[in-house]
Order: C-alpha cells, then sequence, then structure tokens
C-alpha cells in the first residue's frame, strides 16, 4: 500500500519517489521511566505542532507519515537528542520557514557538539605513568591549542586512586551477590546451580543461546530474553511467587505471570525431544552394573506414577476425579518411564488422580513405544501383565504373598532385587522434586485449565524432566 507525506503542500508518495517516510512518534508507557514517557510526549507534540493539520484525528495521526525531505539530515533524531534540529521536523513544512533558520540550527548544533568534545579533551589532565621516585613530573603537549599541561603524580596520589578502585571492585562484587541477572551469575557455577538447578553457568549459557532466540521481545518489553528465561528458571527451582520475582528483577508481577508461562511454552517446545526412547542396542550397551548382575541387560524402562499436588477444584466431579487415597490430597497425575542409566524417557499427559496405574498406563501413548522383547519393571500397583503381553513384552514386579503367610525363597530374593534397582527409580523422582521445588508445593488450580496450548501443569512437567536429563545422570555406571 502507497504511502503519502501528510506535511501541508506536500505531494511524495513511496510509489513514485525515492524517500523515506517516518511515523509521527508514539508516546511511550515505561513503566520506571517516566522521564522518557514525557519525552516522548512532548516530542509527538512537537511535531503535530510543526505540521500543523487541523483535520488531524487520532485515526488519521496513526496512519500519518512524514517523508525525509522535511528534515535537515533527511531522517529524524533519537528520541534523546532533543537539541538535535531534525528532533522536529523542520524543512518546507508548507508554512513560512525560511531555509536559513534551519541552516543556523544545523550550524548551532554542530558548534554545540565540538565544544563539548572539546570540553572532554580538557578534563583528562591526568596521566598515570610508572613513577620510578616518589615524585614525577611529565610535560605532555595539548595539540588543542598548543599549551603545555603539567601533570605531578605522587604516590600518596596513586595509592589514593588504587585504594578507590580496590572498592569499587568490592562493590560491584557485593552488587552482584544482591540482585539476580544474568551476568550475576557469570563465573559462579554455585550461584548457578541454586538459582537454575543446572550443574554450571556454561550450561546455562548453551541453553539460553538455544531458547532466548525463540523468545518475542516487543517495542514495550522491559525484560531482554535472557533475563526473562532466568526469571522462568528461578520459578521452576525455587518456586518463588510473583510478588518476590517481580521484586527480583524489578518489574509488577503481573509481567512475571505472563513472561513466566510464554517463556515455558517455548522451553516445552524446544526441550521435549530430550525426553526420548532410546535405541535399544545403546540402552544394553551402557546398563548399569547393578542392573546387570541380577537382570543381565534386558531391562529396557522402569515405570513408576508421579503425583503434584493442586488446589481443590470448585466443581465437586472434578475434585472427585482428582482425590488421591495416595496422597490425601487433590493431586494431576503422571507415568513416568525412567532408563536404567536413570534418564526420563517417558513422561504421560496429566490425569487426575483418582485414576489408577493400570488405568493411566493402557491409556497412555506408553504402550506406543514398546517392541516385542522389552522387559518392563514396574510395582506391585501395575497389574498391565496380561495388557502387554499381547505385545510379547514382559513385566517383572515384586510377588504377591497371594494369602500366604510369607514370600517363597526364590520369589523373596526376586523380590530383593527388584527393590533394590528400583531404588534409583525413586531417587530420579525425588531428584526432580528436589531440584525443582516447583513440582513439591501445592500448584494453582488455573494452570490445569486448557487452552491454546497444553496446561501449564504439564508443560512444568515436561520441562523439569527435560532439564534433569541435561544435568549430569545420579545412577552409577
Amino acid at each position: 500500500m502507497p504511502q503519502f507525506c501528510c506535511v501541508v503542500n506536500c505531494g511524495s508518495r513511496s510509489s513514485r519517489d525515492n524517500l523515506h517516510f517516518y511515523r509521527i512518534p508514539q508516546v511511550l508507557k515505561h513503566a520506571h521511566r517516566t522521564d522518557l514517557n514525557e519525552l516522548s510526549a512532548l516530542r509527538r507534540q512537537k511535531w503535530l505542532e510543526a505540521i500543523k493539520r487541523k483535520d488531524f484525528s487520532e485515526t488519521k495521526i496513526k496512519n500519518a507519515r512524514v517523508c525525509s525531505k522535511h528534515f535537515i539530515s533527511g531522517k529524524p533524531s533519537e528520541l534523546a537528542e532533543k537539541l538535535n534540529p531534525d528532533w522536529v521536523p523542520s524543512v518546507d513544512m508548507g508554512y513560512s520557514i525560511s531555509g536559513s533558520t534551519a541552516a543556523s540550527k544545523s550550524e548551532r548544533y554542530e558548534r554545540s557538539i565540538k565544544r563539548k568534545k572539546v570540553s572532554k579533551t580538557e578534563e583528562k589532565e591526568e596521566v598515570l605513568p610508572a613513577p620510578e621516585s616518589e615524585d614525577y613530573t611529565e610535560d605532555v603537549l595539548c595539540s588543542s591549542n598548543n599549551r603545555c599541561i603539567q601533570t605531578k603524580i605522587t604516590m600518596e596520589k596513586l595509592t589514593d586512586m588504587f585504594l578507590k578502585m580496590t572498592l569499587f571492585d568490592d562493590m560491584q562484587k557485593k552488587f552482584n551477590r544482591l540482585v539476580l541477572t544474568y551476568d550475576s551469575l557469570r563465573n559462579d557455577d554455585e550461584k548457578t546451580r541454586y538459582f537454575t538447578g543446572l550443574d554450571r553457568f556454561k550450561v546455562f549459557e548453551i541453553l539460553a543461546s538455544y531458547i532466548t532466540p525463540f523468545i518475542k521481545i516487543h517495542p514495550n518489553t522491559v525484560l531482554p530474553a535472557n533475563e526473562q528465561f532466568l526469571l522462568t528458571l528461578v520459578k521452576l527451582r525455587l518456586n518463588s511467587d510473583y510478588k518476590d520475582l517481580a521484586y527480583r528483577f524489578g518489574v509488577c508481577p503481573t509481567t512475571v505471570s505472563t513472561c513466566f508461562k510464554n517463556v515455558l511454552h517455548i522451553m516445552c517446545l524446544r526441550l521435549k525431544k530430550y525426553i526420548f526412547w532410546p535405541d535399544r542396542s545403546i540402552l544394553k550397551k551402557t546398563i548399569p552394573a547393578c542392573f546387570k548382575e541380577s537382570f543381565h541387560d534386558n531391562t529396557t524402562v522402569i515405570i513408576d506414577c508421579f503425583e503434584i499436588r493442586t488446589q481443590r477444584p470448585s466443581k465437586l466431579v472434578a475434585a472427585a476425579q482428582s482425590w488421591s487415597s495416595y496422597k490425601h490430597s487433590q493431586t494431576v497425575k503422571y507415568l513416568i518411564g525412567i532408563t536404567p542409566q536413570g534418564t526420563v524417557c517417558f513422561i504421560s499427559e496429566g490425569w487426575g488422580g483418582r485414576v489408577s496405574d493400570k488405568f493411566l498406563t493402557e491409556n497412555s501413548t506408553f504402550i506406543n513405544n514398546l517392541i516385542p522383547g522389552d522387559v518392563i519393571m514396574a510395582d506391585r500397583g501395575f497389574l498391565i501383565k496380561e495388557f502387554v503381553e499381547i505385545f510379547n513384552v514382559t513385566v517383572k514386579m515384586p510377588a504377591f504373598t497371594r494369602g500366604k503367610s510369607q514370600l517363597h525363597p526364590v520369589d523373596l530374593e526376586k523380590t530383593r532385587a527388584i527393590a533394590h534397582v528400583r531404588i534409583h527409580v525413586e531417587r530420579v523422582i525425588g531428584l526432580i522434586r528436589q531440584k525443582y521445588t516447583i513440582c513439591n508445593d501445592i500448584l494453582s488450580i488455573e494452570w490445569l485449565s486448557t487452552g491454546e496450548n497444553e496446561p501449564v501443569v504439564d508443560e512444568v512437567i515436561y520441562v523439569c524432566c527435560a532439564l534433569i536429563n541435561i544435568c549430569p545422570p545420579i545412577v552409577p555406571l
């Protein structure tokens, strides 16, 4: 669509003339930079006064353009350059403004810039040579006006300057310990582990480069992409409330909530591929010794259920469906699959805490990953033996007493062997809860609703499991 210049008696159009066209400046609405907001409002007012169009409405102003012919340099200056003559259009505005006036404005502006440069040059009077004695004197020739400046640096002054620099470095380190920013984690692996759960800052940096390019930054965005990514990890790691994070990052709680959900969705899409079913040949080659001793290299996956507590729904049916008799609370229940190496290879969608382990296994996509010959290790609650035998898959689980006072010695030995290796699964689940405490707290009921994306609670679990896979494994090989 062609653009037209809105200045009176200017017929410039984009389809015909090789010119640039500029919008009338908008009023900024930064939460913490009221000075910029006021300056942008003043500039917008000055532009409208310079254009002098009485027929302007808000709609017309929004679509209006000013061509580059009306600026001395051919384009408007930056917002902060208020003294620049191109801060407001002033050339050929359709009413009597002499060209000499515009030229004189430009000349005055150039002279003021030169004066500032000269004053900055003259301020640099002290030089720091390496003194061989207590007093050191050197003559310096000033090229601007052939004046000679004699500087005398004593050891007392040098010591004083050194102390000030040391004090500044100490204050900078203290500041970095107090604030929470992307740069404050640099070269501090302990702080990185505490706030993100990741092992080293280098891992955090690589992961940030993988996620942040997909975070959309709008003109009014306060937090840069890397700070939004850090905020999301801190929320997962510590589950701090929105107001706490708002104080830490210098934004409002609404901004924290929006950033967290947006970045969480991006992380879910980008990191889901880190939860994958491994190749069977690689699985057998790298199986840990504790599994190989008792079950050779046949074990493919160990399954268990993972429950997250939530607030109680207001509707009775939803409250009944989410009630977990095991946790004695409202929960969302997940089927989790873990390889013998200790990595999460499967996580189901969330179900109400009332569903049984058998129902959850049969109605998830878990079966789609199995091939004939696979061996599943499960707890007693997974009554899926008959179901998976159809696919020529074996289930190993602790033996039942079935009315007997005690187990047969053979069954007892098998049960002990299974319990010995299944403890690693419990360690992985415990690590997820410990490293990302959001999985150990009561989550908001709003996170259970489905919208355009997956429920927030599902995205939280997917991302936390993917991050655990990025960390070093806990099962000894």
